[in-house]
């Protein structure tokens, strides 16, 4: 039982990876929010990541890193790091359990 937890979470942890790449291939196609099939794909993967990136971006908007002059939004790259890790990290405690 805990080897099919840990495979699920293994398979979050994957699905999750690519929803972040794809959101952040898409973000650097103008007219991917417009409509049309990127509009449609690049509003469902945002659905799916915009919660787990939204708080990373606040917190880099308010350190001194961010401030909110930055041409390149690094909170995709730092929200896939982090759930890489806890991801895991996760699933590995749940198989040695």
């Amino acid at each position: 039982m805990n080897y099919a937890i840990a495979l699920a979470i293994d398979w979050f942890g994957n699905l999750f990876m690519i929803l972040i790449i794809i959101r952040a291939l898409l973000s650097w196609i103008p007219a991917s929010r417009e409509g049309g099939f990127f509009g449609f794909i690049f509003g469902l993967v945002g659905a799916f990541t915009e919660p787990f990136v939204s708080p990373i971006r606040r917190l880099l908007n308010r350190s001194p890193l961010g401030g909110g002059g930055m041409m390149i939004d690094f909170s995709p790259m730092i929200t896939l790091i982090l759930m890489r890790f806890l991801t895991m990290n996760l699933a590995a405690f749940i198989r040695s359990m």
